[in-house]
């Protein structure tokens, strides 16, 4: 998040002539977005001394995420970003989705949108928000605007710094969307260089490690999701089993096409399966509730040799680890999956400790520090 905090600043002193908004239902700076606020300001009637407030700020907080949803959104001949905890911004998705469905409707009357696509940034997200119990994890924006139309309504899930500022940057580039993009708020690896997170941006799948011969696929959907699918695969080369790792940014440009509008954007068959070799045993860890992403992701789905994994209705008030336990979602839980969909025998992969920890009768600590 401070990686999209620099660069958004960097755009708006780069587009004087543009207009700024940015959309705050709350705690802006828990988003992490210090240098955005303290350069726009909150918009207030009587502003404090030393405090980023001003009568003619750019920000436009108040605790109604529709309200300040649409304060971006009606800003059309600007420049516009709207950053929330992921738990509440589901809250902004009647006023997103009438603002893509007439985006489209546009199009479809021979008159394009002129206005600069909108991102939505979803962070404070699930995985790691736990001291507010479960009230605050929650995961349902993004797999509704899964559901949208992905030539308007793209849901991206950037892994690290390099991914996320070259996804804010491909939406700025275009134009009528309403993206949103789950990102982390805490400082995570970065893992990809340019020319990778421009080839992520660009299919919405990248193959991180390859293998020839791979016995499993294993796919990350989120940026904690990636790191236990690493973890994984170090486990996986230490036991010689052969395994390739997918970073998938952008579920929808892997659908099969619903229309022949989205098909403009979408990965065709021919391009996703020279990306995406064949292969039966596949794991998938994904940030969101696993039942959402199955039907996006069809194609990739090889049936009693794929396993999805991701949110289940579990958390509380859980470190990131701990809600990653509870939702049998951590490098462990995808071993156990590789184990079943691929036939390699547990114990190679993990000790004994381990398996009592996985199975509830052991110590979870063992997995948190894996090795």
């Amino acid at each position: 998040m401070a990686a999209i905090d620099s660069l958004f600043c960097q755009l708006v002193e780069a587009n004087p002539q543009l207009r700024v908004r940015v959309g705050n239902p709350d705690e802006m700076r828990s988003n992490r977005l210090n240098r955005t606020l303290d350069r726009l300001k909150h918009r207030v009637t009587d502003p404090e001394p030393e405090v980023a407030e001003a009568l003619d700020g750019a920000v436009i907080t108040a605790l109604n995420e529709e309200a300040v949803v649409s304060a971006a959104l009606a800003n059309k001949q600007g420049l516009n970003l709207v950053a929330s905890y992921e738990a509440f911004a589901v809250k902004m998705l009647g006023a997103m989705r009438q603002e893509i469905l007439f985006a489209r409707h546009q199009r479809e009357a021979g008159s394009e949108p002129g206005w600069l696509s909108v991102p939505v940034l979803a962070s404070s997200h699930t995985w790691e928000n736990g001291k507010n119990e479960q009230s605050h994890q929650d995961p349902t924006l993004c797999e509704a605007w899964l559901g949208e139309m992905d030539d308007v309504a793209p849901t991206l899930f950037p892994v690290d710094a390099p991914s996320a500022c070259q996804a804010l940057l491909s939406l700025y580039r275009s134009r009528g969307r309403v993206g949103v993009m789950v990102v982390p708020k805490n400082a995570l690896p970065v893992v990809l260089d340019a020319a990778q997170a421009q080839a992520l941006a660009d299919d919405g799948i990248l193959c991180l490690t390859a293998s020839g011969q791979a016995a499993v696929q294993l796919f990350a959907v989120g940026a904690y999701q990636l790191v236990e699918m690493q973890k994984a695969l170090q486990r996986l080369q230490r036991a010689n089993v052969a395994a390739s790792l997918f970073v998938i940014q952008e579920p929808g440009k892997l659908r099969l096409a619903r229309d022949e509008r989205e098909a403009e954007v979408t990965l065709s068959q021919c391009r996703l399966s020279a990306l995406v070799p064949s292969v039966g045993p596949r794991v998938f860890l994904s940030h969101c509730r696993p039942e959402a992403l199955i039907g996006v992701l069809r194609a990739l789905d090889s049936g009693e040799q794929s396993r999805f994994l991701g949110y289940r209705n579990r958390g509380g008030t859980l470190d990131t680890f701990g809600m990653l336990f509870a939702n049998r979602a951590t490098w462990a839980h995808v071993l156990e999956a590789v184990s079943e969909v691929a036939g390699v025998d547990l114990d190679s992969l993990l000790d004994e400790a381990e398996q009592q920890a996985l199975c509830g009768e052991g110590d979870p600590n063992l997995l948190r520090r894996h090795a």
